[in-house]
């Protein structure tokens, strides 16, 4: 079930080309969904469409797996701010992904905290990433992680439009892999406590960078 308030990304297609949209679900009524007008992610410019225009629907639900459902746009309405109808068929809504997080290998900025004061912060980028937990690249100096010692991690996350998306959690040490010479080991962090909004926005992230992968295995 989609909710008031999630953000959704609409696909569309223009001849051999995917333009991609990211809006948010303002209301919902029967078998129509009132979105606020749609941002391309590309440019930045509000989406002007007509009604008839089909999308590809994406959005991370409130269980964190992803749905998709193709739509058509019924028309528009001014309220409170200027929104779009869409076609909702909740009886074909198609779930992508399981709740299993997909990992991505991706160099995200991150900074790290020993929430008892015994290690000094650093920062440093991650080696993957998924819903669940992340890896990063330890600085030379910094092998002393326990299993089961807690942390507290800050991350940038890129977004292809608007400002960056900043997170925050708390994460378990699992393990520090010592990798061969000339390369950086690697701390494995599960998270801990994370916002539902946090977690979902690293989903999101993590299947539009799959999806961008697979487009330029096609082209």
């Amino acid at each position: 079930m989609i909710k008031i308030g999630i953000p959704i990304t609409l696909e569309y297609r223009v001849e051999d080309k995917i333009e991609r949209y990211r809006c948010k679900v303002v209301e919902l009524e029967g078998s129509t969904l009132y979105i606020d007008y749609p941002i391309n992610e590309e440019t930045g410019r509000t989406g002007i469409f007509s009604k008839g225009t089909t999308f590809n629907v994406n959005y991370v639900g409130t269980d964190n797996s992803v749905y998709r459902f193709e739509t058509e746009v019924k028309g528009k309405k001014n309220a409170n701010i200027p929104m779009l109808l869409l076609h909702y068929p909740e009886d074909n809504i198609v779930r992508i992904q399981r709740r299993e997080y997909v990992r991505i290998m991706t160099a995200i900025d991150v900074s790290v905290h020993d929430t008892e004061g015994t290690i000094a912060p650093f920062t440093t980028i991650t080696f993957d990433i998924s819903g669940g937990g992340l890896s990063i690249l330890l600085p030379d100096d910094q092998h002393t992680f326990k299993p089961n010692q807690i942390v507290a991690v800050w991350l940038v996350l890129p977004t292809e439009s608007g400002p960056f998306s900043y997170v925050h959690s708390s994460a378990e040490v699992i393990r520090v892999n010592h990798r061969e010479q000339g390369k950086k080991s690697l701390l494995s962090l599960k998270f801990k406590q994370i916002r539902d909004k946090d977690r979902q926005d690293i989903i999101r992230y993590c299947f539009e960078n799959q999806l961008k992968e697979r487009r330029r295995g096609l082209t």
